[in-house]
C-alpha cells in the first residue's frame, strides 16, 4: 500500500545513508488485522503487503480510508484526527452487530533485507505485533506481542526501529500532498518551514544544521587568519631568498673550518685513546690470562680425577644395566609363561566350578532329604507326649474291657471250650504255613534288593558314560567355535596392521606437506600485513602528502622519493625511540632543490598547507661520516645504524636527521652517556622515548610513549585493493590447505592409535583363544581316556548278567510260592474266622 511504500523507502534511505555500500535490514508492515473496527465487522486481515509498494483500491464508501485510520489508530492518533469525536465511535455498529464491547487493530511488523533479484530475505526472529484496542468507555489499551503495554513504550520501541511517532513524517494523509507541493523551497526565517526543512526533518539531517553553521563561521575565521599568515610567509620568503647566497657561503666556510678542527681533534684523541686503551687492555688481559691458566690447570686436574671416578662408575652401571636387562628378559619370559598358565588355570577353574555346581546340587538334594527325615522325627517326637497322655485313659479303658471280657468268658466258657479246641487245632495247622510264608518273603526281599542294587549300579554308570559323551561333543563344538574366532581375530589383526601402516604413511606425507606449507603461510601472512599497513598509512595520509605522491606517480614533478618514515624500516623494539628522536620522519624526501620548490608551488596553488622537505643534494657532505666506523660509549647502538633502507642514497636523509644519536636501555644509562666526556654522542634517546639533547635539555614523560612513525618493513609506494584481495585469497588458500593437512594428520594419528590399540587387544584375545583351545583339547583327551572305563562300568559283566537272571528266577519262584502259601493260609484263616 502507498503508506507502506512511503514508510519503507524513508527508512531505507536513512539506513543507506548511515551504512554506505551495504544493505542493512529495514522494517516493513507485513499485514494488518482489524477486529470490529469502523466499517469492518468481525476479524478482517489486510495483507500481506508488498515489500515496496501496495495500493488499496475500491469504490467510494468501501472502506479504503478506514485502512489508513486503522494505522493512525495504532500509531496513537486521536479520534478527531480520524474524523470522529470519540474513540468509542471506532467500534463497529451495524444491524447484525450491535453493542459490541471493543474494537482493535493489530499491525504486524517484520525486518527484511533486500536482495539483488528484487526479492527479500526475512530476518529471523524480527517479527513483532503492536495492537491497540478501544472500549465503550472511550479508553484504549496498547499491546506488544499480546503483552499489555502503553503508548510511551510503543513510541520508544518504534523509534528504535526508525519510526518517529512524535514527528510523523512517514504517513502522508489526504490533503497533505497539496500542502507539500505548495511549500516554499526554503523557509524565509529561522522559524519558517520550507520544502528543504521538511525534507531535512524526514531524513534526519536537521540536527546537523547548527553544527554546519558553526563550522562555516570557524572556516571563515580560519581563512582570515590564514591569509594574514600567508602574507607574512611571502615576505619572509623574499627576505630569505635575498640572504640565501650569503648564508650558503658563510655556512660552507664555517663547516670547512669546523670540519678541519674536528678532524685534528679526532686524530689526536684517537691516537691517545687507542694507545692508552690498548696498553691497559693488554695488561689486564695478561693478568686475566695468567689467572685463567692457573684456574684451568686446577680444573683439568679435578676433571681428570672426576673423569676416572665417572669411568669406574660408568663401568659399574654398565654391568648393572646388563644384569637388569637379563633380569628384565627373564621376567618377561616368566610373565609370558605366567600368562599361559593363567589361561590354563582359568579354564581348569571353570571346569572345577561346573563340577562343584553339580556336587552342590547333589548336596542340596541330600540336605533336603535329611531335612524331611528330621521333620518326620520331630513330628514323631512331638506325637509321643500326646500318645503318652492317652496311655492312662486307655489303660483304664483296657481294665474295664478286660473285666467285661472276663464276664463274657465266664458266661461263654462252656460255649468257647468247644471252639477253643477247634481253634487250637486250626492254629497248629496254620503255624507251619505262616513260618514258610515269612521265610519265602525274606528270600524274595533279599533277591529283589540285590537285583535293584545291580540295576542302579549299571544305570549310574550308563548315565556317567552318556554325560561324558555329551561333554566331549560340547567341547569339540567349543573348540570349533574358538578356532573360527581365532581365524577371524587373525584376519582382523592383519587388517589393523595394514591400516596402521597406511595411517603412518599418510602422517609422514602430511608432515612433509605441513613443513612445506608453514613457511609459505608465514610469508603470505607477512605480505598481507605489510600491504594492509601500507594501505592504512595511505588512508591516514594528509592532503599535503597525497597531493605530492600523486604528483610523483603522475610524473608531474621529478625527484620525489616520499615520506622519510616510509623509506626506511627498523625493529619494533626501537619504534618509540626513533619516533621520538627523529623529527624528520614526516619530512618529504626529494632529490633537488628544484623538486622541493615545485612541490611548494603545487601546495601553494592548491592551498593545501605547508610541508617540510629533505633535499638529498644538500646532504652530500655527510657521505664521509656515514662511511666512518665509530665506537659508541658502553657499546650502545647508534640509531642511524639500526635503520634499514632499500636505496642506499636514503642514508643521507636519515643521517642528516639523526646524526650520531645513540639508544640507551634506560634513563640511568642515557644520563651517563649524555653527560659523559664524549661530546660526539651527547644526543641520547631511551627505548621508552626519553630524549637527551646536545644542549643538555631532556624531554620525556607523559602517558603512553608515541610510536608508529616508522614500520618494521619498508613500505611499498602504493597498494591497490586488488593486490590486497589477491594476497588475502592466497593466504586463505594456503591456510585452508594447511588446516586440511593438519586435520589429515590428526585423523591419521587417531587412526593408527586406534589400530595399534586394537592390535594389542586382538593379540591378547588371540593368545587367550589359543590357550582356551589347548585347555579344551586337554579336557577332551581326558574325557576320551575315561570313556573306556565309563563304558565298562555302564555294561554289566557276564557274572552279573547271570546273577540277574538267576535272581529273576528266584524272585519269580518265591512270588509263586508266596501266592500258594497265602491262598492256603487264607482258607485256614477263613475257617478260624
Amino acid at each position: 500500500m502507498a503508506v507502506d511504500k512511503e514508510f519503507s523507502n524513508s527508512h531505507e534511505s536513512k539506513n543507506e545513508s548511515s551504512h554506505p555500500g551495504s544493505r542493512p535490514p529495514r522494517l516493513f508492515i507485513k499485514e494488518m488485522v482489524m477486529r470490529n473496527f469502523k466499517s469492518y465487522a468481525g476479524e478482517q486481515r489486510v495483507g500481506p503487503f508488498h515489500k515496496s509498494f501496495s495500493a488499496v483500491v475500491g469504490p467510494n464508501g468501501s472502506g479504503k480510508s478506514n485502512v489508513i485510520d486503522a494505522m493512525l489508530f495504532v500509531f496513537g492518533k486521536r479520534a478527531k484526527q480520524m474524523r470522529l469525536n470519540k474513540v468509542s465511535e471506532l467500534i463497529h455498529n451495524s444491524t447484525n452487530h450491535q453493542n459490541l464491547d471493543s474494537a482493535g487493530v493489530s499491525v504486524h511488523f517484520q525486518e527484511i533485507i533486500d536482495l539483488d533479484d528484487e526479492t527479500y530475505e526475512a530476518v529471523p526472529g524480527s517479527d513483532f505485533v503492536i495492537t491497540r484496542v478501544a472500549f465503550r468507555d472511550n479508553s484504549s489499551k496498547y499491546y506488544i506481542n499480546d503483552r499489555t503495554s502503553n503508548f510511551t513504550e510503543v513510541t520508544k520501541m518504534l523509534k528504535g526501529k526508525g519510526i518517529d511517532l512524535d514527528n510523523n513524517r512517514f504517513l502522508i494523509l489526504q490533503g497533505e500532498v497539496e500542502q507539500i507541493s505548495l511549500m516554499k523551497p526554503r523557509g524565509q526565517g529561522p522559524h519558517d518551514e520550507g520544502f528543504l526543512e521538511y525534507l531535512e526533518d524526514i531524513i534526519g539531517t536537521e540536527k546537523y544544521v547548527e553544527k554546519i553553521d558553526e563550522s562555516f563561521k570557524q572556516l571563515e575565521s580560519l581563512n582570515e587568519r590564514r591569509s594574514g599568515v600567508v602574507q607574512m610567509v611571502k615576505l619572509a620568503e623574499k627576505e630569505r631568498d635575498n640572504l640565501e647566497g650569503v648564508k650558503n657561503d658563510a655556512e660552507a666556510y664555517m663547516l670547512k673550518e669546523l670540519s678541519l678542527l674536528k678532524w685534528q681533534e679526532k686524530a689526536t684523541k684517537l691516537a691517545f685513546e687507542d694507545n692508552s686503551t690498548r696498553i691497559t687492555e693488554m695488561q689486564a688481559n695478561i693478568s686475566r690470562q695468567e689467572e685463567n691458566l692457573k684456574s684451568e690447570r686446577e680444573k683439568i686436574k679435578e676433571n681428570s680425577k672426576a673423569l676416572k671416578d665417572l669411568e669406574s662408575k660408568h663401568s659399574k652401571f654398565l654391568k648393572r644395566q646388563e644384569e637388569l636387562d637379563n633380569s628384565l628378559r627373564r621376567c618377561k619370559d616368566e610373565f609370558k609363561e605366567f600368562e599361559r598358565q593363567d589361561v590354563k588355570y582359568r579354564e581348569d577353574l571353570n571346569h572345577l566350578k561346573q563340577k562343584i555346581k553339580k556336587l552342590t546340587d547333589k548336596i542340596d538334594k541330600d540336605s533336603r532329604k535329611i531335612a524331611d527325615t528330621t521333620n518326620e522325627c520331630e513330628e514323631s517326637a512331638n506325637l509321643i507326649p500326646k500318645l503318652e497322655k492317652d496311655i492312662p485313659s486307655l489303660q483304664q479303658l483296657l481294665v474295664g474291657e478286660e473285666k467285661f471280657l472276663e464276664e463274657i468268658k465266664e458266661n461263654s466258657k462252656v460255649e468257647t471250650e468247644a471252639f477253643r479246641s477247634e481253634l487250637s487245632a486250626v492254629r497248629s495247622e496254620l503255624e507251619p504255613w505262616e513260618k514258610h510264608l515269612i521265610e519265602h518273603k525274606g528270600k524274595l526281599e533279599v533277591a529283589s534288593t540285590e537285583s535293584k542294587l545291580l540295576s542302579e549300579k549299571h544305570e549310574a554308570g550308563r548315565a556317567a558314560y552318556i554325560e561324558a559323551q555329551e561333554q566331549i561333543v560340547e567341547i569339540q563344538k567349543r573348540v570349533e567355535m574358538k578356532s573360527a574366532s581365532t581365524k577371524n581375530i587373525a584376519n582382523e589383526l592383519e587388517k589393523h596392521k595394514l591400516k596402521a601402516l597406511e595411517a603412518r604413511a599418510v602422517e609422514k606425507e602430511c608432515l612433509q606437506e605441513q613443513e612445506r606449507l608453514i613457511p609459505l603461510e608465514q610469508a603470505a601472512r607477512q605480505k598481507l600485513t605489510e600491504l594492509s599497513s601500507v594501505m592504512e598509512s595511505e588512508k591516514s595520509q594528509g592532503s599535503v602528502l597525497k597531493a605530492i605522491m600523486h604528483a610523483k606517480e603522475a610524473n608531474v614533478i621529478d625527484g620525489i622519493y616520499g615520506r622519510m618514515g616510509d623509506l626506511g624500516a627498523i625493529d619494533a623494539k626501537y619504534d618509540v625511540a626513533i619516533s621520538t628522536a627523529c623529527a624528520g620522519l614526516e619530512y618529504i624526501v626529494v632529490e633537488t632543490t628544484e623538486a622541493a620548490q615545485a612541490c611548494v608551488e603545487l601546495l601553494r596553488s592548491k592551498t593545501l598547507g605547508v610541508a617540510t622537505f629533505m633535499i638529498l643534494e644538500k646532504q652530500a657532505h655527510y657521505l664521509p661520516k656515514i662511511k666512518e666506523r665509530v665506537r659508541t660509549p658502553e657499546g650502545v647502538p647508534r640509531l642511524f645504524d639500526l635503520v634499514k633502507v632499500r636505496d642506499e642514497r636514503m642514508k643521507l636523509a636519515f643521517f642528516a636527521a639523526l646524526g650520531n644519536t645513540v639508544v640507551a636501555e634506560d634513563i640511568d644509562q642515557a644520563s651517563r652517556i649524555a653527560y659523559g666526556g664524549d661530546r660526539e654522542f651527547r644526543r641520547v634517546v631511551t627505548l621508552e622515548g626519553a630524549l637527551f639533547e646536545k644542549s643538555g635539555t631532556m624531554s620525556g614523560g607523559g602517558g603512553k610513549p608515541r610510536g608508529g612513525k616508522m614500520g618494521t618493513s619498508i613500505r611499498a609506494a602504493s597498494v591497490s585493493p586488488e593486490a590486497i584481495s589477491a594476497a588475502e585469497i592466497e593466504l586463505s588458500q594456503i591456510a585452508e590447505n594447511l588446516d586440511n593437512v593438519r586435520q589429515r594428520i590428526t585423523d591419521a594419528v587417531k587412526c593408527y592409535q586406534a589400530s595399534e590399540k586394537a592390535l594389542s587387544l586382538g593379540e591378547m584375545e588371540l593368545a587367550k583363544c589359543k590357550k582356551e583351545i589347548d585347555s579344551l583339547k586337554s579336557q577332551c583327551d581326558d574325557l576320551k581316556k575315561q570313556l573306556d572305563s565309563l563304558r565298562s562300568a555302564s555294561e554289566p559283566s557276564k557274572d552279573e548278567v547271570n546273577r540277574l537272571k538267576e535272581l529273576k528266577k528266584i524272585i519269580s519262584a518265591e512270588e509263586k510260592e508266596m501266592d500258594r502259601l497265602t491262598q492256603g493260609s487264607k482258607q485256614l484263616k477263613e475257617k478260624v474266622g
